[in-house]
């Protein structure tokens, strides 16, 4: 067939046989061939670059700076001068440039509402720029974020990555989990680089296994990662978060946390050089997942606790700064002393990380499965947020094992405490971080402990707190039934004698309901039962169930509250099941609390088979109205309802923010109005991102924005408008995109 270096139609590639020419190899003329036999892989999309201008039915144009989460320096725009066809190719730019306050300008491509797919075989003809800070990659990200919740859980695949001050090296890499983790490896040419001349790169994505090639070289699989988007004790059903639709992206970064920053050995424009893309689907079909095989869990020997149980050595400081580090990374500076028996981090610059200024012990034995309680003391100079987190080494992929964890301290000395389950394998050699960065208020700690609550060993067990709501505020953890390897983790099923009953959940990531089916039933109210425990329940106190569903035939099901040990809570309510799917919502206001409370369906009936199915199963407590009667400001957290995407999350100005606001995305909050009329609305929001759009909407009328850019998700402005509101209860919903938002104010205008 000779070279394929010309360009080929889409009918042609569809008809190329299974061992094709890809091209030549760096520094020599043997040809590339690349078998692709074993899933009869079938060209599926490409695109060739053979037209005049770059194809807008394949490719979105992302525009704007802010970052992007790296603290990169380019702007991305659509303009010709940063991506366009040329001879055949497309050929992305980065330019040394001032360009709406941004020092470079660059351009990123992506086929998301255009291309994605599940699994396939994903392949791209390139020459990639060169320069200390020249950042080019080639990667996927997930279609809709609904499905397994915001990065990391919701997973990233990187195809290519290459630094521009070593471009005979590529990296894979996967990103997955909460915590966040990273795995992958690197590839380097023999001879040559990917600079100066074309390669293929080419990624294999199978079900439960991903592959990297370079030129038809294998070079890296991996089958093991996790998804978790709520970090609860349970994962997502493997092989979650990689079975479901990813798009494309291109891009050429400039600087960066990774690559680091252009400096004057960098020449500029450097071009990202592309030859083709193509991408193919198993004409066969796909092989079913297989989960890991189950490691051992034979518990590693570390370092003992001391004598108090505690794995922090040195803890109150007795011994200066004996087994504790300081370092300063990321711009950081500062230093660290022990004053009257507490350790002072004098913080002379934060840095442009979480981790500029870190604090940190090693060698904490923690082992898998268990349980760990994290205490410290800490003040401050003045009120400040910082980082804490319980994690592996470089060779771990710096995973956080208990999460980032962020803390709001004040100048008093308060005890602080969390506790967390280790998901990963054991780590001998874990670590515990104060990361500091990102401020530069002085801070004090004291008596840090780190002590194991639960797991291997059952001795001295310390009784843990209730459960954490999920992050959209529902108090039910697996109502979507994909959690666990049966996909029904944190659900109870139970039967007298004469009732016998099915559960079943469909691995189909687009059917993940739970079907309850009766086969026999004893005819008692309480004679089966599907219960969830572990919740704190509020006395006097109303909470709204929703859920979807449909049965085979129409029937009601009931449902209560109850505690721990079986007691009712509530009065029983009736939903009556039709057998066309829909939406069911109830409350039920709870009489008494619980510590450890339950939600109990009661699906015993007269009938011997019937199908119950259930789906997005929500337990939420519902807010009282707030009182408007003049001045008030309101936490974006305590809303009434709310879309299912948007999130809330840790903030730096203390409690919690609501952030991963998409399209269409709302906010509620229920109002009583005493005094109706015209209120100013201040909202307090940050985005990385520019030119964003906020609108706070009533019965009466509506104030909207376009939000300029934070400069950092952390970063808080705020926005004032001019709202009305009508007498008596009444809501206020705030629509958003790519917006967190911490708080509105309303104020009368006089």
């Amino acid at each position: 067939m000779g070279k394929v270096l010309l360009k080929l139609s889409l009918f042609t590639l569809a008809f190329l046989p299974a061992l094709v020419t890809l091209g030549c190899q760096s520094g020599s003329d043997k040809e590339v061939v690349v078998d692709r036999s074993e899933f009869n892989w079938q060209l599926v999309w490409s695109d060739e670059f053979d037209t005049k201008e770059i194809d807008n039915s394949k490719w979105n144009f992302i525009e704007g700076a802010g970052g992007y989460g790296n603290n990169e320096l380019q702007y991305y725009s659509g303009r010709e001068e940063n991506a366009r066809i040329k001879n055949g190719k497309l050929v992305i730019e980065a330019r040394k440039e001032d360009y709406k306050d941004s020092p470079y300008t660059s351009a990123k491509l992506t086929t998301q509402g255009k291309g994605d797919w599940t699994y396939g075989r994903y392949e791209i003809r390139a020459k990639l720029p060169e320069g200390q800070g020249i950042w080019p990659a080639f990667w996927m990200m997930p279609s809709d974020y609904s499905v397994y919740g915001q990065w990391p859980s919701c997973g990233e695949i990187d195809i290519v990555e290459v630094l521009g001050h070593e471009t005979e090296k590529t990296y894979g890499t996967l990103h997955y989990g909460n915590p966040h983790k990273y795995t992958g490896t690197s590839y380097t040419l023999e001879n040559g680089s990917f600079s100066s001349d074309y390669h293929v790169f080419a990624l294999e994505w199978l079900p439960g296994e991903i592959r990297w090639y370079v030129d038809g070289i294998l070079y890296q699989t991996q089958n093991e990662w996790f998804s978790n988007p709520e970090n609860i004790d349970e994962n997502i059903t493997y092989p979650a978060p990689f079975d479901r639709d990813f798009y494309l992206q291109l891009n050429l970064a400039v600087g960066g946390n990774w690559p680091g920053y252009p400096d004057d050995s960098t020449k500029f424009p450097q071009q990202l050089i592309i030859d083709w893309i193509r991408v193919y689907q198993a004409e066969d079909g796909y092989p079913r997942a297989k989960a890991p095989k189950t490691k051992s869990t034979k518990i590693l020997k570390g370092r003992d606790p001391d004598e108090n149980g505690n794995y922090v050595y040195n803890n109150s400081f007795d011994k200066e700064l004996e087994n504790w580090t300081f370092s300063n990374f990321e711009g950081g500076s500062g230093s660290a002393s022990v004053e009257n028996g507490e350790i002072h981090i004098n913080i002379k610059n934060g840095g442009g990380q979480s981790w500029g200024n870190q604090l940190f012990q090693t060698d904490m034995n923690i082992q898998k499965g268990s349980k760990y309680l994290i205490k410290f003391k800490a003040r401050a100079e003045q009120n400040r947020n910082f980082m804490l987190k319980i994690g592996g080494l470089e060779d771990r992929g710096w995973a956080a094992y208990s999460g980032e964890q962020i803390f709001s301290i004040t100048p008093e000395m308060k005890e602080y405490s969390y506790q967390f389950t280790m998901k990963e394998d054991t780590d001998v050699k874990a670590r515990y971080e104060f990361n500091l960065g990102l401020s530069d208020i002085d801070v004090w700690l004291d008596d840090i402990v780190l002590l194991k609550v639960g797991g291997e060993d059952k001795a001295d067990i310390v009784e843990l707190p209730p459960r954490k709501n999920l992050l959209d505020g529902n108090l039910l953890y697996n109502g979507t039934f994909d959690y666990g390897t049966t996909r029904l983790s944190y659900w109870d099923l139970k039967s007298d004698g004469g009732s016998d009953v099915m559960l079943y959940v469909s691995p189909e990531i687009n059917s993940r309901e739970l079907s309850i089916t009766t086969l026999e039933s004893s005819g008692m109210k309480r004679g089966i039962t599907l219960s969830q425990e572990g919740f704190p329940i509020e006395n006097d106190a109303t909470y709204k169930l929703s859920l979807n569903g449909y049965s085979s035939n129409n029937r009601d099901i009931y449902v209560v509250l109850q505690d721990d040990k079986g007691n009712d809570l509530s009065e029983i309510s009736k939903i009556s099941f039709q057998s066309t799917n829909g939406k069911y919502v109830t409350t039920l206001d709870s009489k008494m609390e619980a510590k450890r409370g339950k939600l109990t369906f009661l699906l015993s009936e007269d009938d011997n088979i019937s199908k119950i199915v259930m789906d997005n199963v929500s337990l939420i407590k519902v807010k009282k109205p707030f009182i408007i009667n003049g001045a008030i400001k309101i936490e974006a957290e305590d809303f009434y309802d709310k879309t299912p995407t948007p999130q809330t999350q840790e903030c730096s100005e203390g409690s919690l923010n609501v952030g991963w606001m998409t399209p269409g995305d709302w906010l509620e909050y229920r109002l009583n109005v005493v005094n109706p009329g015209k209120y100013k609305i201040k909202y307090r929001v940050a985005s990385e991102l520019d030119n964003l759009m906020l609108r706070a909407e009533t019965k009466l009328g509506s104030d909207e924005h376009t939000v300029k850019t934070t400069d950092h998700w952390q970063n808080w402005d705020t926005v004032e408008g001019v709202i009305e509101l009508p007498q008596g209860e009444t809501s206020l919903k705030i629509f958003a995109v790519d917006l967190n938002l911490n708080w509105i104010e309303l104020e009368p205008v006089n």
